[in-house]
């Protein structure tokens, strides 16, 4: 069986950790001066070169800058972020995300998602579309929320592979979570079966190569997304 070691985060992670969390929940601004590394370290009960490696691996995250003799400020991550940022924030408050972050996940996806689709039906062959079809199966059959979701995840991840960009599947990866999270919600308000016949409606327009209305398709999705976010809130 494939058990691995269990480990702990070291005093630095937790250090790093607890100082993006104040960042991203506001409590500590942009713009604003973190305590001299003195002061963090008599406050925080970690060591001078714990928090020497916590700003170090901040400042690569683009959450802090150094500024030579005058100190360490907050960034603005937005501007000097890197895909290490999104994964913190990712990460923040157990992978829930809060509302705006939400709909920028829909914008972001729905974006690209019409560049995949765009991709796939000008590089796939009806064989690598043919293939997708037992995970529609699949999902017409399931009974729970959260394994429908899976499969919607694998359904657009295996898209991601056809588009032949390289990158684009790793960034599907980089948001499962999130992503499996919110179909899941989808399917317990609309039902396993509406998310069936939105996919066989998409894979439809893939099949026929109709670029014009796969993207149409998903961008009612993302829309209708988007008010159910308004509407219930996040």
């Amino acid at each position: 069986m494939g058990f691995t070691k269990i480990t702990t985060l070291s005093l630095t992670d937790l250090f790093v950790q607890q100082i993006e969390n104040m960042i991203l929940s506001g409590e500590l601004a942009i713009g604003e001066q973190l305590p001299p590394a003195r002061e963090l370290s008599t406050k925080m009960g970690v060591s001078r070169p714990v928090i020497s490696a916590g700003i170090v691996e901040l400042e690569k995250l683009g959450f802090v800058e150094v500024r030579p003799r005058q100190g360490v400020f907050v960034c603005d991550y937005r501007r000097r972020g890197t895909m290490e940022t999104l994964v913190a924030i990712m990460r923040y408050n157990g992978g829930a995300l809060r509302k705006n972050e939400v709909r920028s996940l829909f914008e972001t996806r729905d974006a690209m998602e019409c560049l995949c689709l765009k991709l796939v039906i000008e590089k796939a062959s009806i064989e690598d579309l043919e293939a997708l079809s037992p995970i529609l199966d699949k999902l017409k059959a399931a009974t729970d929320n959260e394994a429908a979701a899976e499969l919607v995840f694998s359904f657009h991840h295996e898209l991601a592979v056809l588009s032949g960009n390289v990158l684009m599947p790793l960034l599907y990866h980089s948001f499962k979570p999130q992503g499996i999270y919110l179909w899941s919600m989808y399917c317990k308000r609309s039902g396993i079966l509406k998310m069936y016949e939105l996919k066989l409606g998409l894979y439809s327009a893939l099949l026929n190569r109709d670029v014009d209305r796969a993207a149409e398709m998903t961008h009612l999705i993302m829309e209708k997304a988007i008010e159910e976010l308004n509407f219930y809130g996040a």
